[in-house]
């Protein structure tokens, strides 16, 4: 069992030309998520592998504040905020233990069961569903003390029928390399990288075909532990956004405590 928070702030803004007429736009963001991930990993293994099965209930909180800017100088403000159920995603994963490394394959569903609804509301779910695939692995050398940690997936979202928009494929990457510095604590730099594979489309695209990407840096710590025979994981991570196309940019922190039973 898994429960993981995280705060993400960030901005986007840029001149906008409508009608022939430039206006100046910009917005904020305050995210904060709360959500709990529940792995049954049966006994009985699969072609080899470990058979990992989970689901994932996040709940959220938005902040917005957005601005125009009009070409006689007059400026615009409205903002909105609250609370809701986030998207709910289900995933099926097979993991295999080869020494040093280990490795999984996984597919997860994301439903749009999150807050949603058209126009400037505080929306916490996309209101599409989504399917992403993808490969993670660990692979700790005992000699220098160090861990690589990476997972690269490739996510196909579907149309928003509310306002027919399609946000097309992504590829992510997330990656992270550890020292331990004592027993049980290991501590290091990690990142992301987000790349939009096919442009975003449908007659709710009326601002072109973006294709957004971002790149992170940052660090992070993992501490493990035992509560009378019961294992905790602690894990802490920050990242600065950077290298950003037709996103937000802004910077990440999370937290995640897991329970093995």
């Amino acid at each position: 069992m898994t429960f993981v928070s995280g705060f993400y702030e960030g901005k986007i803004g840029g001149p906008l030309t409508l009608g022939g007429v430039t206006l100046n736009v910009g917005s904020k963001v305050e995210f904060f998520q709360a959500a709990v991930n529940g792995l049954y990993v049966p006994d009985r293994k699969v072609l080899g592998g470990h058979l990992g099965l989970s689901v994932t209930v996040p709940v959220g909180h938005i902040d917005l504040n957005a601005s125009v800017t009009g070409p006689l100088g007059n400026t615009f403000h409205d903002e909105t905020a609250g609370w809701g159920l986030g998207d709910i995603t289900t995933r099926m994963q097979l993991g295999w233990q080869q020494g040093d490394f280990a490795h999984l394959a996984y597919v997860q569903a994301v439903a749009p069961s999150g807050r949603y609804a058209v126009g400037f509301q505080p929306d916490i779910g996309l209101n599409r569903p989504g399917i992403d695939i993808g490969w993670a692995f660990t692979w700790t050398e005992k000699t220098s003390k160090l861990q690589f940690n990476g997972a690269a997936g490739v996510t196909f979202n579907f149309t928003n029928n509310a306002t027919d928009y399609d946000s097309g494929t992504d590829f992510h990457f997330e990656w992270a390399v550890g020292y331990e510095i004592c027993k049980g604590l290991i501590v290091g730099p990690a990142g992301y990288d987000y790349r939009q594979l096919t442009s975003d489309s449908g007659s709710g695209a009326r601002l072109g075909p973006f294709e957004g990407s971002v790149d992170a840096i940052g660090g992070g710590l993992t501490y493990t532990t035992l509560i009378g025979s019961t294992p905790l994981i602690l894990s802490a991570r920050h990242y600065q956004e950077f290298n950003v196309e037709r996103r937000w940019e802004g910077n990440n922190t999370i937290f995640s405590g897991t329970v093995r039973f």
